[in-house]
């Protein structure tokens, strides 16, 4: 692992490079972390694999109760940036779950030269703020910042949504509750909703810019990372070459990452 300072700041992003080829800078989903990135593409072909832990998440906290303010799909875009800097790659295929796919495609809008292609892994953001189904997920760390973990979890096992998502989707619903299993520190529950209340881009008029090839993908029974946003994306890229659905992620995580891998590696295969 490498720690990386922010400019101007005594912030510290964390990331670790497994892995020799063409660089693939990969950006874990909200509330995760790098080990989430590594420990799923774990057959890719001919790759430097790049796995960041975005601020609030693994081992990249702050102390600096301010910190807030750096939590955004800009200020992620600009670490991702910086770490490609920090290895000396000038240009590197891009990409990112749920939130890490706002941020790879707040790095191809804001840094396009840098970026070789993208791909969007279970997209969760288009260009509103807040959006709706990941309300719960915002309201966990809002909950654990005013009343602590267990009050905390308490009332997310009590709220009327997550009693529905439960009864529909079980495993997904876990996952939020999986939430609580994160360190308690500030930095790791503001990002919950910091994260929340930002967009990535501004228009769905903004996508026009992006050339670069793209590759969407998604799962069914996922109700955090709807198939809608994956498509309204995927209609937007005059560069789209992959619009592809996995096995359930939560219902069939083996062969999830089997097919992942594999479409992957089709895509970035004249890149190594």
């Amino acid at each position: 692992m490498t720690r990386l300072k922010r400019i101007g700041s005594d912030v510290e992003i964390a990331y670790e490079v497994v892995g020799d080829g063409y660089p693939l800078i990969f950006v874990h989903g909200l509330g995760a972390g790098r080990v989430q990135t590594t420990s799923a593409l774990v057959s890719l072909k001919g790759t430097m694999l790049i796995a960041p832990d975005m601020l609030g998440h693994g081992d990249s906290v702050s102390d600096d109760v301010g910190v807030g303010e750096g939590m955004s799909f800009d200020s992620f875009a600009d670490d991702v940036v910086a770490i490609l800097d920090d290895l000396g790659i000038e240009k590197a295929n891009v990409g990112g779950l749920s939130m890490g796919a706002g941020v790879a495609l707040n790095v191809a809008l804001r840094y396009p030269g840098r970026v070789n292609k993208l791909t969007l892994l279970r997209p969760s953001w288009l260009c509103e703020r807040r959006p709706l189904h990941l309300s719960l997920v915002a309201s966990v760390g809002m909950w654990i910042e005013r009343y602590g973990f267990d009050v905390a979890e308490q009332k997310l096992l009590d709220d009327a949504d997550y009693i529905s998502l439960y009864a529909e989707v079980p495993r997904v619903a876990e996952s939020v509750r999986g939430l609580f299993r994160r360190p308690e520190h500030f930095s790791h529950t503001a990002v919950l909703y910091r994260m929340w209340e930002d967009s990535p881009f501004i228009a769905m008029s903004d996508l026009s810019r992006i050339s670069h090839p793209v590759q969407v993908l998604y799962t069914t029974r996922d109700n955090l990372h709807p198939i809608a946003v994956a498509k309204c994306l995927a209609d937007c890229f005059s560069g789209l070459e992959c619009f592809s659905e996995l096995p359930a992620r939560y219902d069939e995580p083996e062969d999830y990452g089997v097919v992942l891998n594999g479409l992957l590696n089709d895509f970035y295969q004249l890149d190594a």
